[in-house]
């Protein structure tokens, strides 16, 4: 079987009172359709045909679109029928059609395969849901059978029909020779003179077409967004999603109402997430892992084993296994630290390579730096890497002891073993296992009377 999907992206979101095509707004860290998009390019032999508006161009270079991706264009917006219409030239032959929308972003590939399988009987599959509150939406009249006869929209729907709460998500999936077939036959004789692709379930009932609905168990899959509130609602149940996920994969997170991931979120199993993190970008963390609440990952990888606490602040970086970082760590500019660091509060790590075991647990900043193992780095520590023109590099090898107060400046290399005495500001290289001392002989002076 192979499934063509018609991805309906060409409304202009009027409501959503922005510049931006409402399609290319994001839901987790990427615009909604790339959620689309992203589904449809998991499920075997599939191919997409995004349905755009007058933005076309804006939308066509927001996107990401794959080769079996195709883009037809509506010109005139007379309805969702009329904008299935125009894809329907690049259906394959054979092929069932599943009908998605660009702001509807978090239906799962699992429901599109159950509807695959329903539409593949000669039948048309619509998805259902139920909502408590259904005004806006088109209602699901069943007969005594409970079997579906048509989908009423709210402007032509009477009384009787607004109570019912059983809904239309506009997702439906039917042959793409039997689309072809009944999409002529649907007429704009309602309020809104528009062709509306709900039409065709009572069009397919007169062609002796079985119905078969979809009821889906999570409603949120179904959620759109037509407004800004609208838009924070979807936000919401696509971080409790995400996070109801992690769960279910063996994550321990305290709150799932409290993590917001916008990208792509690995987390081994095991590992427990506090509130309040952020995590955006491409972020990968390993197993037994723990990270304290209020932290900010950013496009890095973190190991094994690690305890990243309170407040800290990784970017574009790797952490690795047995680490402790934190809190009021930042970490950031492809900084690589090596298994069990230590870097405390209030130390910062810029573009800097740090090996296994060394430890800055207090007060310091490690910029355009390269340690080597079981380095310790004394509170107040500073790496002098900026002249004014031109950033340097400060090498600390295997086993130096930086004393507390102390600044590097850079171009600067502490040899293997090497010492630097509190308060001492280095300006030439030290050699292995010497102690360094660079700073103001004390006075003390006797106050006169």
């Amino acid at each position: 079987m192979n499934p063509d999907f018609i991805i309906l992206a060409a409304g202009k979101g009027k409501r959503m009172l922005g510049s931006s095509p409402k399609v290319l707004l994001s839901v987790g860290g990427k615009p909604m359709a790339q959620h689309v998009l992203d589904t449809i390019s998991s499920i075997e032999k599939s191919r997409a045909v995004l349905v755009v508006g007058d933005r076309h161009s804006e939308v066509k270079k927001e996107l990401s679109l794959k080769k079996n991706t195709r883009v037809a264009l509506q010109r005139n917006q007379l309805g969702t029928a009329h904008a299935v219409k125009t894809a329907t030239k690049e259906l394959r032959p054979g092929s069932v059609a599943v009908i998605l929308y660009g702001d509807v972003p978090l239906v799962q590939k699992s429901t599109i395969n159950q509807l695959l399988k329903l539409a593949s009987k000669n039948s048309l599959s619509v998805l259902t849901f139920k909502k408590n509150q259904p005004k806006g939406y088109g209602r699901i009249i069943r007969n005594s059978k409970k079997q579906v006869e048509a989908i009423v929209e709210e402007k032509d729907a009477t009384k009787e029909q607004k109570a019912i709460k059983e809904v239309n998500s506009g997702i439906m999936a039917i042959k793409s020779s039997l689309l072809k077939k009944l999409l002529p036959q649907v007429k704009n004789n309602n309020a809104a003179k528009e062709y509306y692709l709900t039409d065709i379930v009572e069009l397919a009932k007169l062609s002796q077409i079985k119905v078969r609905p979809l009821l889906l168990e999570d409603p949120d899959e179904a959620l759109g967004a037509n407004t800004p509130m609208e838009l924070q609602d979807l936000e919401r149940a696509f971080q409790k999603m995400r996070a109801k996920a992690l769960v279910n994969s063996g994550v321990k997170i305290a709150d799932i109402n409290r993590i917001d991931s916008r990208g792509s979120l690995e987390v081994g199993r095991g590992t427990f997430i506090d509130v309040n993190n952020v995590f955006e970008g491409s972020v990968i963390i390993g197993t037994n892992s723990k990270i304290g609440p209020n932290c900010y990952v950013k496009d890095s990888v973190i190991g094994n084993g690690v305890d990243i606490k309170a407040n800290t602040v990784i970017e574009d970086s790797q952490v690795g296994s047995n680490s402790n970082l934190g809190p009021f760590s930042r970490i950031r500019g492809g900084t690589e630290i090596e298994g069990g660091v230590e870097l405390g509060n209030f130390v910062e790590a810029n573009r800097s390579k740090i090996g296994k075991l060394s430890k800055a647990k207090h007060l310091t900043y490690l910029g355009d730096s390269n340690l080597g193992q079981k380095v310790n780095i004394g509170a107040g520590t500073i790496t002098c890497n900026y002249d004014g023109k031109k950033k340097h590099k400060t090498q600390l090898e295997d086993g130096v002891f930086i004393g507390s107060n102390s600044s590097l400046v850079a171009p600067v290399k502490v040899g293997k073993k090497a010492y630097t005495g509190a308060g001492s500001v280095i300006t030439k290289n030290v050699p292995a296992g010497n102690l360094a001392i660079g700073r103001a002989r004390q006075s003390n002076i006797k106050k006169k009377k």
